[in-house]
């Protein structure tokens, strides 16, 4: 088994021990890196008296360029944080390890970052979150994430990156969250966890932005399922909004903790479920806001 860094190959056998790691570390991209901060601390390359790498660390991961170049989505660095932070408890690695507190300060840093690094789609947004309690329930086990934690940071990236947008949040009712720009990822964070108000009703979200000719471009719903408990289906609620307000308005209904029932018309093609998450996630989103797909 090969692995390359920046084109030099290693085998398998140069992984057990320090000096080899040591030697990777220094050629590390920064996708790599973020996903090797866990054994890179367990086999002593990153400790807190070991100045020069930990600023090696900082110097990579505390740069928008690079997390710009990499093109390092806050998901990937909240995820990183996540895990780190855990040592070892989340994801499946067996590796554990004693985080070390300026790594995990780096971390933070570059988390607060990525959210300044992701290009603009121009389109009009709104979020509609789900902020029933169990949505700080649940976790996604693809990337060792709560749903709200998920939900939040989508949200915010769209607060950082684009010019227009919305974010509320939706039970039986659709209220402002007050979630904007200058919002870190824990104030927003705060702003949305344990709001729980009643059941899931999506549809309200459209009666909102008809009564208040909201006209979006991209509506996204974030939930931990796909029930509702309105007197009609999101998809009935969506055509009225379409026929009062927008025509060419765009759903996708991310259902983080997928369920057998769906909130799409399946003849409608400009509507979209996604089910679960992963890193990848976030871009599908941006090619259907843009039309690439």
């Amino acid at each position: 088994m090969l692995v390359n860094f920046d084109r030099k190959k290693y085998t398998i056998n140069d992984f057990l021990d320090k000096s080899a790691w040591q030697l990777l570390f220094q050629e590390m991209p920064i996708g790599a890196m973020l996903r090797n901060l866990g054994s890179l601390t367990e086999l002593g390359v990153l400790r807190a008296d070991e100045s020069a790498n930990i600023l090696r660390v900082e110097s990579v991961l505390n740069k928008q360029e690079h997390l710009r170049k990499g093109r390092i989505h806050p998901i990937d660095v909240l995820k990183a944080l996540k895990t780190y932070q855990s040592g070892g408890k989340l994801g499946r690695s067996l590796k554990t390890w004693e985080p070390v507190p300026r790594i995990v300060d780096i971390l933070e840093k570059a988390l607060e970052l990525s959210f300044d690094v992701v290009q603009p789609t121009g389109k009009v947004f709104m979020h509609a979150v789900d902020v029933s309690g169990s949505m700080s329930w649940g976790v996604v086990d693809s990337v060792g994430l709560s749903c709200c934690e998920i939900a939040t940071t989508m949200a915010l990236v769209t607060a950082k990156a684009e010019k227009n947008y919305m974010i509320r949040g939706f039970a039986t009712e659709f209220r402002e969250l007050g979630i904007t720009a200058k919002d870190t990822f824990s104030s927003a964070l705060s702003k949305a966890s344990n709001q729980n108000f009643g059941g899931t009703d999506a549809s309200v979200a459209y009666d909102w932005m008809i009564q208040n000719k909201f006209k979006a471009d991209v509506i996204c719903f974030w939930t931990d399922n796909e029930s509702w408990a309105g007197y009609k289906h999101p998809s009935q609620a969506l055509a009225q909004y379409r026929e009062k307000v927008n025509p060419n308005a765009k759903a996708v209904y991310v259902t983080l903790t997928p369920y057998n029932i769906t909130l799409v018309d399946p003849k409608d093609p400009l509507s979209w479920d996604l089910a679960g998450f992963d890193p990848g996630t976030p871009r599908i989103i941006q090619m259907l806001a843009t039309g690439e797909v």
